[in-house]
């Protein structure tokens, strides 16, 4: 178990990257579709086991950014993460939103913010999965 969170950061990392691999899935069956499956099938099922996925996996930001700090500190950032990476959906719905305002594609507007969220959280991913490996290797 103290390995486990010795590595934290790079297990972390894994489940971010799995989460958005989830919903890049997800965001290719409801394209696949046109939009006829979103809420339902294999789109819900992706949806929902990304959301797990990037729950976990967002609580290795917290973990990173706070560490060589004491545990409680270290706890309330870990818990905290989710609601940050959550959180950022909204300024990049706020981003996303306007520019897709007249779009053609009825569900486009609906479904940008997670495929920004994919590509920003698979690279927050892997650097955490990276910087794991950096604090192994030296250790």
């Amino acid at each position: 178990m103290k390995l486990l969170f010795s590595r934290w950061a790079q297990v972390a990392g894994l489940f971010l990257m799995g989460g958005t691999l989830a919903w890049a899935i997800k965001l290719a069956v409801i394209i696949s579709t046109n939009g006829r499956i979103i809420t339902s099938g294999a789109a819900a099922f992706f949806m929902a086991t990304g959301i797990v996925l990037l729950i976990i996996g967002s609580t290795g930001i917290g973990y990173y950014l706070s560490r060589n700090r004491s545990v409680l500190v270290r706890i309330i950032a870990m818990l905290l993460s989710p609601a940050l990476v959550f959180g950022s959906f909204i300024l990049i719905g706020m981003v996303t939103n306007p520019l897709l305002q007249n779009s053609s594609i009825w569900y486009a507007q609906q479904e940008a913010p997670i495929g920004v969220a994919v590509i920003l959280y698979m690279a927050v991913g892997y650097f955490l999965f990276r910087s794991g490996r950096r604090d192994t290797t030296y250790a």
